[in-house]
């Protein structure tokens, strides 16, 4: 195997790919490595510790076809600290020289064989939007539980509702949910239930957020496509295709959740509210500080009071229609609620300071973010 790429390109498509190289090898060495094979002009890169795969092709000058696996980390960061220009990749025996410039590198390899069969995917069935996908996974991934001792709630939920799609995360102590309107994706489909690290993998893609591997600008209307199987799913994204096992299981009510009606209302600025908050979040010194919101006609008072460290309070203008109420919330938590919300302004609702808040827009009511409080003496 032979070919010659642009070193930016080939950083990309290597970085892109090594995202699903398995760190914990031990048992099967050429789950470290990439698979690289050169057909022609088409580079194919594959990356995967069985449980999530990424595929990335390109175009490169393909002298000589053939298939290799090589240490995905290291071959990466070596191509990475190459100078700029054209990079030549060479397999031969147990070995891939990677040569620029006057730079030559000589990596041992991995047998083909010992790398994992995997199937190809069907082609895409339905598609989402690109750009209300990249939206919806920001806004939503950040909620899912990353303690695999509670295997459902490191997924994501995507579901049909009404006439779109519905995608809902949550790690129970917060509660991420997102409408995406007018896609019939999963029209007729029962819901499924995907890994939170598969969706952020295609959330980091380049190619969904608007330009793809090479660098080319995407169509403003690109979609992603879907593939389904028994037991897993596939995104295609432009050159990139993410492929995942899916978690089998029932997920929780979520809807049981949502109050049916908020008596108190603040109506913030994103920006202002944003910024008190990384202000007095500065004397947290563990996750157990909660921040302090006193609402009240005309503003908001945030207070957080660390017994180590010390106090800190700011107010922020705001309208407020309801009752005057303290309640307090985990301030991180609180943050990456404000932060997911589109727009310039930002409602906060609140039944009482023991039942679930919710953090949305003003001026969408696409997306909501529930916000269990914290209780304080």
């Amino acid at each position: 195997m032979k070919f010659r790429c642009e070193r930016d390109t080939l950083v990309e498509v290597l970085t892109t790919a090594g995202r699903a190289v398995s760190t914990r090898s031990a048992g099967q060495m050429a789950l470290g490595g990439v698979r690289i094979e050169v057909r022609g002009n088409l580079l194919s890169v594959v990356g995967t510790d069985l449980d999530l795969t990424v595929h990335v092709s390109s175009e490169a000058i393909g002298i000589a076809d053939g298939t290799c696996v090589a240490p995905a980390r290291l071959l990466a960061d070596i191509v990475r600290a190459l100078d700029p220009g054209a990079v030549t990749v060479e397999s031969e025996g147990e070995s891939v020289e990677i040569g620029a410039a006057r730079s030559r590198f000589s990596l041992r390899t991995f047998p083909v064989e010992d790398f994992p069969s995997l199937p190809e995917p069907a082609e895409p069935a339905t598609s989402l939007p690109a750009a209300g996908l990249a939206g919806a996974l920001r806004q939503v991934v950040r909620a899912a539980s990353s303690d695999d001792a509670r295997p459902l709630l490191t997924g994501v939920l995507i579901a049909p509702e009404g006439g779109g799609v519905r995608l809902v995360a949550t790690d129970s102590y917060r509660l991420a949910l997102r409408d995406l309107d007018g896609s019939d994706a999963l029209a007729g489909a029962s819901q499924i239930l995907v890994p939170a690290r598969a969706l952020a993998e295609l959330q980091r893609l380049s190619g969904l957020g608007g330009k793809d591997v090479e660098g080319a600008d995407r169509e403003p209307g690109a979609h992603v496509g879907l593939s389904f199987g028994d037991h897993d799913l596939t995104f295609t994204a432009g050159n990139v295709r993410v492929s995942t096992r899916l978690l089998d299981g029932t997920y929780p009510d979520y809807r049981q959740l949502i109050p049916a009606e908020y008596p108190n209302r603040l109506h913030v600025g994103k920006d202002s509210l944003l910024d008190a908050l990384r202000r007095v979040r500065l004397l947290v010194r563990d996750n157990t500080t909660p921040v302090r919101l006193s609402m009240r006609q005309g503003g908001v008072d945030l207070t957080v009071v660390s017994q180590e460290v010390g106090d800190a309070s700011e107010t922020v203008d705001a309208d407020f229609d309801g009752t005057d109420l303290t309640i307090a919330f985990n301030p991180t938590y609180l943050i990456d609620g404000v932060e997911a919300v589109t727009g310039d302004e930002v409602l906060l609702e609140t039944v009482d300071a023991t039942r679930p808040a919710t953090v949305r827009g003003a001026e969408r009511s696409d997306f909501r973010y529930l916000l269990m409080p914290v209780r304080v003496s």
